[in-house]
């Protein structure tokens, strides 16, 4: 029996992916073919997916903190990447819970399986985007000493990916109820303030620090500002 086309959709083309998952595949198919993604880890799920999906959400998150490292260099180089990664995966750990609660309000019937599949699918295509974005980010680094303005320039890049990488999400959504309900775009408000935080948490990240992580705790905004008064330069 053939498969029949797959089912056309404003943004998402949904369909089965083809025969053979290989690492390339699968980040073509993010790339290209989110749909598809969405719709086997919905009707064909397989445990591997998801791992693989939670390696190159890790694996980029890590490559894109050897580039922050860069701007301060030394021991940055590691410690950049490990917090990301780290910060990727508390914050994907954190959020979990509520975006299934949150799909389930929402009308989706989907296991928990399904949803903890598409979120590490959405974080790990934000983070395929960040690698793309590295080299911008690296010319940067290597051009500039202010603290703040790489700051700002990294959470702009990292805006943009989570964008396009939460879309997975409302697609989710579109393929199991036709549309996206006010619940998930509720719980996207949260789980972006909840990154935003986890970069206070985790800081310093981009410039050293005297301790690996802070002795004071603080909310985000009031980071930014002290950062943007104090005008961090790079040691």
């Amino acid at each position: 029996m053939t498969t029949p086309p797959p089912l056309p959709n404003e943004r998402f083309t949904f369909g089965p992916l083809p025969s053979g998952h290989s690492p390339a595949s699968l980040i073509e198919a993010l790339l290209k073919y989110p749909g598809q993604i969405i719709h086997e880890l919905q009707f064909n799920w397989r445990s591997a997916l998801t791992i693989w999906f939670m390696i190159f959400a890790v694996a980029g998150m890590a490559l894109y903190g050897l580039v922050v490292g860069s701007f301060a260099g030394g021991a940055q180089f590691w410690i950049a990447p490990a917090k990301l990664a780290l910060g990727t995966v508390l914050s994907v750990l954190i959020c979990l819970p509520s975006l299934y609660i949150f799909a389930c309000l929402s009308g989706i019937d989907a296991h928990l399986r399904t949803v903890t599949g598409v979120f590490f699918a959405s974080v790990g295509l934000g983070a395929l985007l960040l690698v793309g974005f590295a080299p911008v980010a690296w010319i940067f680094s290597q051009s500039s000493d202010s603290v703040p303005f790489m700051g700002a320039l990294h959470l702009t890049l990292w805006a943009i990916g989570i964008h396009f990488g939460l879309r997975l999400i409302k697609g989710m959504s579109q393929l199991l109820t036709g549309r996206i309900g006010t619940q998930l775009r509720l719980w996207t408000l949260i789980f972006i303030v909840v990154c935003l935080q986890m970069t206070t948490a985790l800081r310093p990240i981009i410039a050293p620090g005297k301790t690996f992580f802070p002795t004071e705790k603080k909310f985000f905004i009031d980071n930014w500002f002290e950062s943007l008064s104090g005008g961090a330069k790079r040691n």
